[in-house]
C-alpha cells in the first residue's frame, strides 16, 4: 500500500482544528438566534445571517490559528519530535471557556440592551455588581444551563473525535515544509483581514439587512467582543469646565429649532435626494470665491436654486462627515462615533425620518460600503436599499476605490424611476478621493497632486450635471428638491491650509430642484452655515421642526445663530461672521485667529463657546 505524504495529515489536522473553532461560533449564533427569533421580522433572515456572518466566524478562527501555527513551525523546524497534546489541550481549553462565558453574558445582556456584550458592558457590570445579579432570574439560570450543556457538549466530542485524532507529529520534507508554512500564513492573513480590498473586514462587513436584529445575529459575538476589547474610547479630552456649564454654551447656539422657518418647498412630500461630494472644497468653486473652470457646471446649479457660500465641514474625515451630515452629529476630535456600531445605532438619522414617512429609501456608492461602517450605518437608520461596488459587474469601470460614479449615478436614476414615490436617496461619490485615479485623462493634468485632485473634481462636476440633466427628464423630478455637499474639506488644491485653519473645512452647500419655490431660484446666503444643518432642514422639508438633531439647526430658520464649529483630531475651532479661531490640543493654546490684539474679549468668548460646545458633544459621544 502506497504510503500517503507527510503533509497531508497536517493539513487534515489544520482543516480539523479550524472547523472547532467555525464550530464555536455556529453555536454561539444558534444560541442567540434562538434568543432574538421573535424579534426577527423576516425568519429565513437568519439563515442568511449564517451566510453573510460567515466572513467574521473565518476572520476570527484564523486569528486563533496563529498561535498553534507558529508553534507547529517551531516544532518542525527546530524540536523535531511529538510534545505533549496537552499543550493544545490547554489552549483550546481557555479560549473554549471564555467564549462560553462571553455567550452566557451575551444572551441575557441583548435581551436586556439591545446591544452584543462589549468592555463598556462589562465595565458598566463591575461597578454595578449587585444590580447584575439581582436581574439573575430561574429562565436565565435555565437558559444558561441549557446553552453550557449543548456547548461543552459540542465542543468536547468535536474536539475528542475529529481534532485528536489528526493531531499526530508527522516529520514534514523541508521543500513540502517550506510551501506549506508560505500557503499556511498567506491564507491565515487573508483571512483575518478579509481580502485586498480598500476596507478590512470589520462589523459592518456582516450587515445585510434593515432588522437590526437580524444584523447582530449574523455578527460574531467572539470576534465583536475581542474587537471592541482593543478600542478605547477614552475620557473627555475636553474638560474646559463643568458639564452644566458646557450644556448652556452648546444650547445657546442652538436657537433655530423652535423659531419660525421660511417655506422653500412647493409642497411638504418631495422626492430628496442627497448627493454628498468625496472632499470637495471651496476653493475650487468660483461661486465660493475659489477657482474658475474647475466646477464650472455646479455653478450652473447653483445658480438654479439656494446656494450657502459660508458653509463649513464638521470635521476632516469621511466617517465623521457622513455622521454629521446625515445625523447632525458633530465631530468628536479623538474619535469616530461611526466606528462603534452599539453607539452610532442610538444616534438619530435622517434616514429614519423619511422611512417613517413610508418612503423609498436607498443609498449609492461605488465603494466598499462596510468602509467606515457606512453599510451598518445605513441599514440601522432607516435606509432600505445600499448598492456599492458588490453591485455591479466585474467589468464595470473601476478606480482603485471602487466603481466610477457616472456608473453609480446611472444605475441610480434607473433605480429611482422605479421606486415608489416619494423617494429619499443618498449619492456618496469616490471619484475624487486620494490617489485621485481618473481615466481615460486628466482634465489638469495629473503632475503633482494639487492638479490631479483638479481633474477629478471637474469629472465629479461633469458627472453630477450630467446626472441632473437626466433626472430633469424625468416626470418625479418637478417634485424634487435636491441637496449637494461635501463630506468634509481638504487641503488641496492650494495645499497650504493646515487643520486650524476654517479655509481647510469651507464647503458647497446648496440646493436646488422642481420642488422649490421660484422666489428661491438664484439666491445666495452669506451666512455662517454648518453640514450638521443638513439633517435638521431635510426633516423640516416634511414638516418636522423637533430636536431629534440636537445640534442642528435648520438653514430657513429665521433665528438660526450664523456659527459653524469644525474639529479635527487634535485641533477644533468656531466660525462667527468673518471672524474665527482655534485651540490647538497638542500645544493647549490658541493654534490660530483671526482677531487682532484689540479683540482678545471677543476671541475669548469665540473659543469659550468652541470649548463648551465640543465638551458637551463628548459627553454625548460618551454616553450612547
Amino acid at each position: 500500500m502506497k504510503q500517503q505524504p507527510a503533509w497531508r495529515p497536517t493539513l487534515s489536522f489544520f482543516i480539523a482544528f479550524f472547523s472547532y473553532w467555525l464550530l464555536l461560533s455556529f453555536i454561539d449564533r444558534m444560541a442567540f438566534a434562538a434568543s432574538v427569533w421573535e424579534r426577527v421580522d423576516e425568519k429565513i433572515d437568519v439563515f442568511y445571517a449564517c451566510i453573510y456572518g460567515l466572513p467574521l466566524d473565518v476572520s476570527l478562527a484564523s486569528y486563533l490559528m496563529v498561535l498553534p501555527s507558529l508553534f507547529f513551525i517551531a516544532q518542525q523546524f527546530f524540536v523535531k519530535k511529538p510534545v505533549s497534546r496537552w499543550w493544545l489541550r490547554i489552549y483550546v481549553m481557555l479560549v473554549t471557556f471564555f467564549f462560553a462565558a462571553v455567550s452566557a453574558a451575551n444572551l441575557p445582556l441583548y435581551e436586556a440592551w439591545g446591544e452584543k456584550i462589549s468592555k463598556r458592558a462589562i465595565v458598566l457590570g463591575l461597578d454595578t455588581v449587585g444590580g447584575v445579579t439581582s436581574s439573575i432570574d430561574l429562565d436565565v439560570l435555565w437558559q444558561a444551563a441549557l446553552f453550557f450543556t449543548i456547548y461543552f457538549t459540542s465542543a468536547h466530542y468535536f474536539y475528542h473525535l475529529v481534532v485528536v485524532r489528526y493531531a499526530v507529529f508527522k516529520q514534514v520534507g523541508r521543500r513540502s515544509l517550506l510551501f506549506l508554512s508560505i500557503c499556511h500564513v498567506l491564507l491565515l492573513f487573508s483571512f483575518i483581514r478579509g481580502g485586498y480590498g480598500q476596507a478590512t473586514i470589520n462589523q459592518s462587513s456582516v450587515y445585510f439587512s434593515d432588522d437590526n436584529t437580524a444584523n447582530h445575529v449574523a455578527v460574531n459575538t467572539y470576534w465583536s467582543f475581542v474587537k471592541d476589547l482593543t478600542k478605547s474610547a477614552k475620557k473627555s479630552p475636553y474638560q474646559f469646565m463643568n458639564d452644566e456649564e458646557a450644556s448652556a454654551l452648546a444650547q445657546a447656539n442652538l436657537t433655530a429649532s423652535a423659531g419660525a422657518v421660511m417655506p422653500v418647498l412647493n409642497n411638504d412630500r418631495p422626492n430628496v435626494i442627497l448627493v454628498i461630494l468625496e472632499g470637495m472644497v471651496a476653493q475650487i468653486f468660483e461661486e465660493l470665491g475659489g477657482e474658475k473652470d474647475v466646477t464650472p457646471h455646479m455653478k450652473t446649479l447653483m445658480d438654479e436654486g439656494v446656494c450657502f457660500r459660508q458653509a463649513y465641514a464638521a470635521a476632516d474625515r469621511s466617517d465623521k462627515g457622513m455622521v454629521a451630515v446625515m445625523s447632525g452629529f458633530p465631530a468628536q476630535g479623538p474619535e469616530s462615533i461611526i466606528k462603534y456600531i452599539p453607539k452610532h445605532e442610538k444616534l438619530p438619522a435622517i434616514g429614519q425620518v423619511f422611512d417613517s414617512l413610508d418612503y423609498s429609501t436607498s443609498f449609492y456608492h461605488g465603494g466598499q460600503s462596510e468602509f467606515y461602517n457606512f453599510k451598518s450605518y445605513m441599514f440601522t437608520h432607516g435606509i432600505e436599499r445600499v448598492v456599492d461596488n458588490d453591485d455591479f459587474p466585474l467589468d464595470a469601470q473601476r478606480n482603485s476605490w471602487g466603481v466610477y460614479d457616472h456608473i453609480v449615478a446611472q444605475r441610480m436614476l434607473h433605480d429611482l424611476s422605479a421606486d415608489k414615490k416619494p423617494f429619499f436617496s443618498v449619492f456618496y461619490t469616490l471619484v475624487n478621493h486620494e490617489p485621485f485615479h481618473l481615466e481615460p485623462k486628466y482634465k489638469f493634468g495629473n503632475k503633482g497632486k494639487s492638479n490631479a485632485y483638479r481633474s477629478t473634481s471637474f469629472y465629479t462636476d461633469s458627472m453630477l450635471f450630467n446626472f441632473i440633466e437626466d433626472a430633469k427628464k424625468q416626470d418625479w423630478y418637478k417634485n424634487t428638491i435636491v441637496v449637494v455637499t461635501s463630506d468634509h474639506g481638504h487641503i488641496y488644491p492650494l495645499g497650504k491650509y493646515g487643520l486650524e485653519r476654517p479655509e481647510r473645512y469651507h464647503i458647497p452647500l446648496f440646493m436646488f430642484g422642481g420642488a422649490l419655490k421660484k422666489e428661491f431660484v438664484g439666491k445666495k446666503i452669506d451666512d455662517v452655515v454648518s453640514q450638521i444643518d443638513v439633517s435638521a432642514t431635510l426633516a423640516g422639508f416634511v414638516g418636522l421642526q423637533d430636536r431629534r438633531f440636537y445640534y442642528a439647526q435648520n438653514l430657513f430658520a429665521t433665528d438660526r445663530t450664523a456659527i459653524a464649529f469644525y474639529n479635527s483630531n487634535s485641533t477644533f475651532g468656531a466660525v462667527s461672521g468673518n471672524d474665527a479661531v482655534c485651540y490647538d490640543m497638542l500645544k493647549r493654546n490658541v493654534g490660530y485667529s483671526t482677531f487682532n490684539k484689540d479683540q482678545a474679549a471677543a476671541q475669548a468668548n469665540l473659543l469659550l463657546q468652541a470649548k463648551g460646545f465640543y465638551q458637551d458633544v463628548f459627553l454625548r459621544f460618551l454616553g450612547y
